[in-house]
Order: C-alpha cells, then structure tokens, then sequence
C-alpha cells in the first residue's frame, strides 16, 4: 500500500521534477557516450517489453460524453474569450523544437512488395542504430522545413457528441416487460468499448483474472446467483509464456475474450512472438458456453472496440531487430483463425511516412453476430500508443522520442561543447471503416503528447487534439571531465486537423510550465484541464475549426484527473486536491463545474475527501459509473467503493462499499439494472438498492 507521504512524493515528482529529469538525461549521456563500445545480449530486456505493453494497455483511460452547447450567443463567447487569451496565449517556449506544427501528408499508399517493406523498416533501423534517437550523428539543423500545405477540409466522422452517463440501454424481457440498465463508460455514444464487466440487462458476465474465470450470473435482484463458469487457460510452468486476460466484448450471444499471449520458447530470436488473441463463446446455454473460435494477431492487445456488428481489434506488434533485416517477410505481420495462420500480403500493410517506429499497429475486424472469422485485416508500420475510434474513423496515436545531437562546436571564451535538442512527438494515422472494411486515409506528426484517447475527437469533419509540448536542451562541456547543463520547458497546445490531418487552426503556448491532465471535447466546446500548482480549467470555442479560441480559464487548487458531462451546463471532474505553496497532491477531490456559459466556467460546488488518497480513475474511464439523471456518481477508490449523489447543495456521500480489501488499486464496476446497483469486485457481488444503496444481498466469486 502507499501511504500519503509516499504518495505525496510521488506525485511532487511529477511536478517539480528538474533534479530527477536532470539524473536521468546525465545517465542517457553516458549510455549514449559507450553504447557503441558495447555488446550486449538483447533477450533479457526485450522479452520484457510485451508485458509491459500488454499491462499499459490495460490502464488506458476516461468516460462518456454529453450535451453541446450550441445555441449559445457568439458575442458572448467572444467577450469571454478576450481576458483570457490575453492571459495564456502567446507565451513562447525557451526552447526551439524541429516539429512546431501538424504537417499532415496525403493518404498513404500501400506498400508496393515486401522488399519495399523490408527497405524502409532496414531504413529506419541503420538511422536509429546510427544515432537518429541518440543524436550521436545528427546535426541541430538550423532552420526548419514549412509545413506541407493546408489541404482543403475533406469530410471524415459525422457529427459524434457523448451520451451523458454510462451508456443506457434497454431490453424486452420474455413477458413483455422492458428493462433498464447501464453499460460500459464509453467515448463515442454508440461505439462500445471493450471491459472486465458486460451486462445485457439479464446476465453479468464478469471476468476475473485473479481467479482465471469469466463469472456468468442471473441479474435478479436479492436472488442474483452464478449460473455459470468459463474456465481461462492457465498459462504455463515458464519464463518465456505467459496468458493475460485483459477484457471482454459482448454481442447478443457472443462473447469475446480479449488479451496478450505469448510464448518465447528456448531459442533465441527477434521475432516477436506475443499474439493478441479473441476467443469466441456461444452463450446460448449461459450454464454451458461453448467456445466455437480463437483468433490471434501479432502483437500486444491494446483496445476493441464493437461498431455496429462489427468488432475492432488492435494491437502493437514491436519489431526488435538489432541485425540488418535481409528478409522482411519474416517480420510482417501474421492473422491467426483457429490455427490457420495467414501473413499479411503488401496490399494490405501500409507506411507511416511521418513515423520512425519499427514495429506495426495492426488493426482487424470480426463480425460480431458469427465470430468465427476475420472481416478485414490492415496494418501500418508505425507505433500504437493511443486509439480514438468514432465508428467511422479510427485514428491511430503514438509517441515518439526526438533527440538530435551537434557536431561538436568552439563556445567565445574557446570551451567545447555539442548541444542535444530532444523532445516528444505525436505520430497520428487514421483509418477508416466501413461495412468491416479497414482503409488507410492519412498520416500526419504533431509536436507534443496526448495524455489518453479523450485528448482526441472527430466532429464535423475535423479532428481535434489536446497535447502537452515539452522540449529540453542540454549543453554538454566536453573539455576535460564533462559538465552538463540542461534546462527544459513544456506548455499546452490544441490543434485542429482535416480529413487530411493537415493543421487548420491551433491554440498553442498554453499554461507554461504545466502539463494536460484531463480532456472533454462537447460538441463545439472543449474543457480541459492542465495543472502545476493549481487547476486551470480552460473552456474553448472551436465552432470554427479555423479560428479556435480560449473562452475562459477557471484557477482552482489541486487538479481534475477525469472530466464527466452531468446533464445539461454541469461537469464533474475527479481528481486530486493540492498544496497550492508546492503543487503536491492530497486527497481525492470531487468537483462540480457550471458550464452553461462556456465564456464563464465556475466551480458551483466541491468536496474534498479527506481520508481518500488514491483513485485510479485517471487511468482508467471505464472504473468510474456517473448518472446524471440520479445525481449519482461512483467509482473505487483506496480498497473501497464510494457512492455519491449530487443535488444543488452539493455532493453526499450515500455508500461505501468494503469490496477487496487486498486489492488497494480498485477493480471493482458498479453498474444498475432498473432498480438494483450491482458492485461486482474480485471476491464479491454487492446487491444494493439503487436509491438508497442500502445492502440486499453478495454473492460470493469462487
């Protein structure tokens, strides 16, 4: 467990981390300085990586959406959005970086053969073995390349405003009676996101790790029982295999067990050999079901997504090769039904132009009502960090470390020094998807980082993203013994992009010194929130995807990690109260925005939790359960699981629920079916009464 000093830390790490950020680049100098000298076997580290991505993937997050604010009269935004540009808009960076702006590119084509494929991947391997990540070649250029030109806007999604809670559904039982019930938190409103807990309104399908089952229980109430078990693979006795379980999809009567497998053998290989897999189930008997298909993609699991009929998956397959690639073939991506394994053919692998990662995203689709095989299968060689699908659009997002190295250079007073100029950018790709169908549509690079997939949205055509930009610059003294001299910055930056991913309006050199904590785009408005010490909340106008402006900033102590539309002009944000002298965080903070005024942001009420240090809500959306229409709010938290309700005086906290006492993070998921809030932990099901959260049975998870 970690206590609040520790956690407190932590946190202050994050924000005031010079010193810390300082050891780390005097480190990488000198791995830099040797690392050519050196010999290394590979296979320890890199086994690891997988794991590590399979486990971040996992933690991926943030919820549903909700009303826009159209209507809204423009002179009053523009008013409102005067005092504060002149505020926040127009401070500039101490430190110069390559990327400044999107460049986005035409569609990309396909690749022409897997010679082609293998060039360019032995292309981007010779560059960053020959210094392009390391700069131990690459010259400071001394000026910068215009962008490519502004294409004109070409149309992409419709129009996508979230749903204001946990996505509601409804269902017709076999006496005729129609059935209320909660969903996953999803993004887009009517793109359903891939979860540890599925509901029908009749059935809780409940996949529990720690246990190696999918629970199947009967929704009834005080008489709510397992009715059924899927046993999951028990991975082996070994180092080099491993099976994790990470999430499910569910379709009528199909359901989806999503996850990572991998196994290395005993031989020595860069091949990556970790698998995403799907594994069908019939449910037609709920007490039986059946598996009917497997299917695997290379690579780690990152998120699915159900569009209509159809299921979306994507996963990260990382290419580790330390050697020239002389057969590419080898290394391309491979589909997997049912044992039957196919390889990718070049039409249907694309080139990131804007990327240098050596590894492919692969995306696939599979109609949801069968299971029993592949619609569609794309992948594109390029990175996968980040997934924002609208139903129509899939764009695909991932970081990439820039750092480039002078030639060493004679400072006035006659001392040596080389300068390393680095920073983070955003490689984008999008995809498009229609009937199953994957094509590839754009690619562009921005300079900065998203925070998680809310940071990025598709409405009206356009796509709009939220980034934090940090750049650094490091002298190194090279005369005699080295000395180092490092100073670094970071601010804020909103683009909005076209069909084409090409730059059409941008806020930039937002909130100096801070970094992106949490996004909601709402129709025309965006609200997002970036954090030091305090919490500006910044709403902004981007009803002209040319001319975007800041309407109103909100300084607050602490920060929001998550943001929830709550009915029409409310906002809830979760997060963390802060010092307001050094920016460390406390205790977990619930706070109410009034957003009926775009131009005018207020906090109409707060509540500090003073014994509740911990939430992994800014990790994870899909944890949190928010209803507007009840005023109820929930979400784990410290071990417990806490249920509020909101009303115009304010927050109360109306349950508290002991759920895994071992498990201090918090799994658990509450969702309602009419009148009944189910809390499903890793032990235990709660049965409570919606309204009053009053207990009226548990089911034990054996």
């Amino acid at each position: 467990m970690m206590f609040k000093d520790a956690y407190r830390k932590k946190n202050d790490a994050v924000h005031v981390r010079e010193d810390l950020l300082d050891e780390i680049k005097m480190e990488r100098v000198e791995r830099v300085r040797t690392e050519q000298q050196k010999k290394r076997t590979l296979r320890p580290w890199y086994i690891a990586i997988p794991a590590i991505a399979a486990a971040a993937a996992a933690c991926v997050a943030i919820v549903v959406g909700v009303n826009v604010h159209n209507g809204k009269n423009a002179d009053s935004l523009a008013s409102g959005a005067k005092s504060a540009e002149a505020e926040y808009v127009g401070q500039t960076n101490s430190v110069s970086a390559p990327m400044l702006s999107a460049a986005g590119s035409n569609a990309p084509e396909t690749a022409a053969s897997y010679e082609a494929i293998g060039e360019t991947m032995e292309a981007r391997r010779s560059r960053s073995r020959s210094g392009m990540y390391y700069g131990t070649d690459a010259a400071v250029p001394e000026e910068m390349p215009e962008p490519a030109a502004l294409m004109e806007p070409t149309e992409a999604a419709a129009p996508t405003v979230s749903v204001e809670m946990n996505s509601v559904s409804f269902t017709e039982t076999g006496d005729g009676t129609v059935k209320q019930y909660s969903g996953t938190n999803n993004q887009v409103e009517g793109v359903d996101e891939a979860d540890i807990v599925k509901t029908d309104g009749t059935w809780i399908y409940a996949l529990n790790e720690s246990k190696r089952k999918v629970y199947i229980l009967a929704a009834d109430g005080e008489n709510t029982a397992v009715v059924g078990t899927i046993k999951l693979k028990t991975p082996k006795d070994s180092d080099t295999y491993w099976r994790d379980y990470s999430e499910m999809m569910l379709y009528g009567d199909r359901l989806y067990l999503l996850g990572t497998h991998s196994d290395w053998g005993d031989d020595v290989s860069e091949q990556d050999r970790t698998f995403t897999f799907a594994e069908t189930y019939d449910l037609g008997d709920r007490t039986e079901p059946k598996r009917i298909a497997s299917h695997k993609q290379q690579g780690a699991y990152q998120t699915a997504r159900l569009i209509g009929d159809r299921l979306l998956i994507v996963s990260d397959y990382r290419i580790y090769s330390w050697y020239p690639i002389d057969d590419p073939m080898p290394y391309c991506p491979k589909v997997v039904t049912n044992d039957e394994s196919v390889t990718l053919q070049p039409g249907e692998i694309y080139i990131n132009p804007d990327s240098e990662e050596n590894g492919f995203t692969v995306v696939t689709t599979i109609g949801a009502a069968d299971g029993t095989e592949y619609d569609s299968h794309k992948a594109v060689l390029g990175g996968c960090s980040q997934v924002y699908c609208s139903g129509s659009d899939l764009l695909i997002a991932s970081n990439e470390y820039r750092s480039e190295r002078s030639d060493e250079q004679t400072a006035d007073d006659g001392r040596h020094f080389v300068k390393i100029v680095s920073g983070t950018d955003t490689n984008l790709f999008r995809f498009t998807i229609e009937d199953g169908r994957i094509e590839a549509a754009a690619s562009a690079k921005l300079n900065g980082s998203l925070l998680n997939q809310f940071s990025m949205d598709a409405y009206n055509g356009y796509y709009r993203l939220v980034v934090t930009r940090s750049d650094s610059e490091e002298t190194i003294w090279t005369d005699g013994i080295d000395t180092y001299e490092w100073n670094s910055s970071s601010d804020c930056a909103l683009y909005v992009l076209d069909g084409s991913l090409c730059e059409v309006g941008a806020i930039k050199d937002l909130a100096k010194d801070e970094r992106v904590q949490s996004v909601r785009f709402m129709g025309d408005v965006a609200y997002f929130v970036t954090f030091r010490q305090v919490d500006p909340l910044f709403s902004a106008d981007l009803s002209d995807p040319y001319d975007p402006k800041i309407l109103s900033t909100l300084k607050i102590p602490g920060f929001s990690a998550y943001l929830h539309p709550f009915g029409e002009g409310k906002l809830v944000g979760v997060g963390f109260d802060a010092d307001e002298e050094h920016g460390w965080t406390e205790n977990v903070k619930l706070s109410m925005f009034d957003i009926s005024d775009p131009s005018n942001v207020t906090e109409a009420f707060s509540l500090s939790l003073k014994d509740v240090y911990y939430t992994s809500v800014q990790y994870n959306h899909k944890i949190i359960f928010a209803d507007a229409e009840s005023g109820t709010v929930a979400f784990p938290a410290d071990g417990v699981y806490l249920v509020f309700r909101a009303d115009e005086s304010g927050f109360r906290e109306i349950g508290r629920i002991e759920t895994d006492s071992g498990y201090w993070f918090g799994d658990a998921r509450g969702l309602f079916i009419d009148d009944v809030f189910y809390v499903i932990g890793d032990n235990e099901v709660f049965i409570l009464s919606f309204e009053t959260m009053e207990k009226l049975a548990s089911v034990n998870l054996k």
